[in-house]
């Protein structure tokens, strides 16, 4: 989805304000810092996403934000200070992951993504507010899910939006690349209207100094130079063409390409009472949304992208479940969930749909080894539902609780501050 479907930056600075504030410090009553340190999830039916099958009667003891201990219910031993957390009848999986979000730092944005089992993001612009947000979350000083995100947009001479880094030589790009990582943002995002020898610079820098490269396939690249070169993931199915989808999904497995499709983005094509979550949006920013439908021009074939989507899937192609979130009625949080649903209407089976979410994010993310799957020794970003969604994906929508990093969030109380968020409008 190009982004000048999305709002003007100037327009959006006056709706939007950047908050690193109290209120989901308010919503868990303490510095995330004194949450309770021994948690246990007792009896639970377990989805550790390392394989598809449920171990029944677990019991899961997260201590200081990690979790310390997994075993059959009868066994493990509960300390007597822990919080117990009744599972049974319950299902225990990671945290959700939304790989194409935008930021637009409204107050209550967290609480979106919270309320509906994300407890972490990938934002594709990146300001320096972000990198602030970010810190303030992964000190503790402030509860929502963890980012990750890119630096500015990189775009051609001319670039689609004024605010991108416009880039018109190699040496420009090289200095570019390289301020991203100094800089501390994860990866690089690359546009449309890239020029060639730009585009292979970037790239090459990129792999020198091992930083990833994300974004759109520019138009005078084309998508058979992406793949050859890398391009670490493509976003909205970019460059790919139905004539030639056989072939090119052959050449996307064989370059270890990820695909992120946002099949999410149909929802700006749906009518505003069909759109879930539209309620907890500040009224300005779904007036700014109104104005952004109607002078924007879309197209979007959701059977045709999902057919894309199926061949590049049954070739072995790695897939990565993101929303593109803040465009238009694409609600923070709740799009994801259809996005998921989206995924099954591809062809994949629950688990693959689950694993893009899941797995596979914090694979891609090079962060496997701290979430993604419920295992010993990983931080508790977890999710309870009260059904199995290895037999339908909709049960992602039936969340019990949110635990962020060892903290605890009851779907009563998430749904407490949801509706303070509306009643503030």
């Amino acid at each position: 989805m190009k982004e000048s479907k999305k709002l003007n930056m100037n327009l959006a600075s006056k709706i939007m304000f950047f908050i690193v504030a109290t209120s989901l410090l308010l919503l868990v009553g303490c510095n995330a810092k004194e949450a309770t340190n021994v948690v246990v999830f007792q009896n639970v039916n377990l989805i550790m996403m390392t394989r598809d099958k449920v171990l029944e009667n677990q019991s899961v003891v997260i201590k200081d934000g990690l979790i310390a201990e997994i075993g059959e219910f009868q066994t493990v031993t509960i300390p007597e200070e822990a919080q117990i957390i009744e599972g049974e009848g319950k299902y225990l999986m990671p945290g959700l992951v939304d790989m194409h979000v935008h930021q637009w730092r409204y107050s209550g944005e967290e609480i979106l993504y919270l309320a509906n089992g994300i407890t972490s993001i990938q934002n594709m612009w990146g300001l320096p507010q972000d990198l602030e947000m970010r810190a303030a979350i992964n000190d503790r000083r402030f509860l929502g899910p963890r980012i990750f995100t890119t630096g500015p947009i990189m775009d051609g001479p001319n670039p689609i939006w004024k605010d991108s880094v416009a880039l018109e030589t190699p040496e420009e790009a090289r200095k570019a690349v390289i301020s991203v990582q100094e800089d501390g943002y994860d990866a690089v995002k690359v546009y449309e209207r890239l020029p060639v020898e730009v585009y292979e610079e970037i790239m090459k820098t990129a792999e020198e100094i091992g930083i990833r490269v994300v974004g759109h396939v520019p138009s005078e690249v084309g998508i058979r130079k992406a793949l050859e070169l890398g391009q670490n993931s493509i976003e909205h199915l970019s460059g790919y063409s139905l004539e030639n989808i056989e072939n090119e999904a052959e050449m996307t497995v064989g370059n270890n390409v990820w695909n992120t499709p946002t099949l999410a983005i149909i929802h700006i094509l749906k009518m505003e009472n069909e759109i879930e979550g539209l309620e907890y949006i500040n009224p300005e920013v779904t007036r700014a949304w109104r104005h952004m439908k109607r002078i924007g021009r879309y197209a979007f074939d959701l059977e045709k992208r999902q057919y894309i989507v199926r061949t590049i899937h049954e070739k072995g192609g790695k897939l990565l479940a993101g929303t593109d979130a803040n465009n238009p009625f694409v609600v923070p949080g709740f799009s994801l969930h259809s996005e998921l649903e989206y995924l099954a209407g591809a062809g994949l089976t629950p688990y693959e749909v689950l694993k893009t979410a899941t797995y596979n994010s914090a694979e891609f993310l090079g962060q496997l080894d701290k979430f993604g799957t419920v295992e010993e020794g990983k931080e508790a970003d977890l999710i309870l539902l009260s059904k199995n969604p290895l037999e339908d994906i909709k049960n992602t929508r039936t969340l019990e609780g949110t635990m962020v990093r060892g903290i605890w969030l009851t779907n009563e109380r998430l749904q407490g501050e949801l509706d303070k968020l509306k009643e503030s409008y």
